[in-house]
């Protein structure tokens, strides 16, 4: 089996996450925790031989973080590079199941730059559901009616549980630091479709995952899934994925279709089933005015951060 590293970015992490980082380093070569809590909070990782923590002592986003983790694996020589979220929980076959996968997948293509698992997200109860996009069309599919590689449909995966290489990392380009968090998944899948590769998804593995605090209502027959994140996360998510919607709307106009459905959504989860509605639809206003004119980076407006 080849070499391979596991870059996991942490944010105030509590004993759980060292949990994981200890479980990770039992089963990879090398894991590079690349942490993100501010300088005046102490955080002890475990001291362990094949860990590396990387510190910035301030939040600089996910995105950032996970250059930094991916960079510091490649120039330590390690070509297979796993993403994870310090939230996700990985099956003891994960590694085994995910690079053998790799290996079968690149027998037949030569364009694959993302190998993704499938996900279980254990607030909801409910498997991944990925969004398929041809430049016209848009549906959404889980493993059970999926095939492992879409050749001519653009996949949209969750970054926590990816496999890459380091060197067509190096030809993609970084995740974008701009966007800080939210929707960095969903445009460097873009990205990379839109230059040639392909993402594939691994059926055969599931890792245990959560996004935000998930429950499951159902309003007028159809199912509504409220994150219960806070107004600052739905300013990154309003914001960042109306600007990806922007930036390839040429390639993939029916992407905006789905940013359009989210929109709705997360309207309605914060209306009906979410506290705090007013901030939060404040911050759906201004996220989506932001992502419109291109305003990114770090949100600087108070009255969200506060």
């Amino acid at each position: 089996m080849p070499k391979y590293a596991a870059i996991i970015v942490t944010y105030h992490p509590d004993t759980s996450t060292n949990a994981q980082v200890k479980k990770l380093t039992e089963q990879c070569n090398k894991v590079i925790v690349v942490d993100n809590t501010p300088g005046d909070t102490i955080i002890n990782f475990p001291v362990i031989q094949n860990l590396m923590v990387y510190k910035f002592w301030k939040n600089t986003g996910l995105a950032n973080a996970l250059n930094k983790g991916i960079e510091l694996a490649g120039k330590q020589g390690f070509q297979n590079i796993f993403l994870f979220d310090q939230d996700s929980r990985v099956p003891s076959h994960f590694f085994h199941s995910m690079l053998s996968f790799k290996s079968k997948v690149d027998r037949v293509v030569n364009n694959c730059a993302l190998y993704v698992p499938n996900f279980y997200d254990r607030h909801s109860k409910t498997f991944a559901r990925f969004p398929l996009l041809t430049p016209f069309t848009l549906k959404h599919a889980t493993c059970g009616d999926i095939q492992s590689l879409q050749r001519n449909c653009a996949v949209i995966a969750i970054t926590s549980g990816s496999l890459m290489t380091y060197s067509r990392f190096r030809e993609i380009g970084p995740m974008r630091d701009d966007y800080f968090i939210d929707f960095i998944d969903n445009e460097y899948c873009l990205r990379l479709n839109k230059l040639g590769f392909r993402v594939a998804i691994n059926c055969d593995v599931i890792l245990d995952h959560a996004i935000g605090k998930r429950s499951i209502h159902q309003f007028l027959g159809i199912t509504i899934k409220p994150n219960n994140h806070l107004p600052i996360r739905r300013y990154y998510i309003f914001r960042n994925g109306v600007r990806t919607a922007v930036d390839f709307i040429f390639a993939y106009p029916s992407y905006i279709i789905l940013i359009f459905a989210r929109i709705i959504h997360e309207l309605i989860s914060i209306i009906l089933y979410e506290g705090n509605k007013f901030k939060k639809i404040e911050a759906l206003i201004y996220g989506i005015y932001h992502g419109l004119i291109g305003k990114m980076g770090k949100c600087q407006i108070k009255s969200l951060i506060s």
